[in-house]
């Protein structure tokens, strides 16, 4: 009986180490907000795309912005506290300059431009030179401008 509760207690134990081993690997975080609809999930399909170039330099969590309990993480980064399609936040910053250029990772990506709404001032190609050198970053955050008349209000 004792050498089960033994064998039971190092499973255990093992099983406790690999998880946080798992959850706390060292690694830069990106945190992908995303939505389940069309037009989110045409950006989200993109975007991960780009990543899966990143995928053992940086750990990846995906955040659903319709669910309540990603509420606080978003207001806490400085997105938009109401309504956005999609955001790539890497080690907390969203917001990158190129150049004279300033690009934030918040609202869809350039080549969804058409859409009609939540137009963002980003490309895939932006998002990906932020990722090979995270010195882009600002420290401070920038949401983009909406166009004139654009509420951040429901969106798809």
């Amino acid at each position: 009986m004792n050498h089960t509760l033994v064998i039971a207690s190092i499973l255990i134990f093992a099983s406790l180490c690999s998880v946080m081993i798992a959850v706390d690997t060292g690694k830069p975080v990106i945190r992908v907000f995303y939505k389940n609809k069309k037009p989110s999930q045409k950006a989200l399909e993109k975007i991960n795309e780009a990543l899966d170039n990143y995928r053992d330099l940086y750990q990846i969590h995906y955040h659903d912005i319709e669910d309540e309990i990603n509420r606080e993480l978003i207001l806490d980064l400085g997105l938009p506290s109401t309504h956005f399609p999609v955001a790539v936040v890497i080690e907390g910053k969203f917001t990158a300059q190129f150049g004279d250029r300033i690009a934030s990772f918040v609202h869809f990506p350039t080549f969804m431009h058409g859409i009609g709404r939540h137009e963002g001032n980003w490309s895939i190609a932006d998002l990906e030179a932020a990722l090979k050198d995270n010195d882009l970053l600002l420290e401070e955050n920038i949401l983009p401008e909406l166009e004139e008349g654009e509420t951040e209000g429901e969106c798809e």
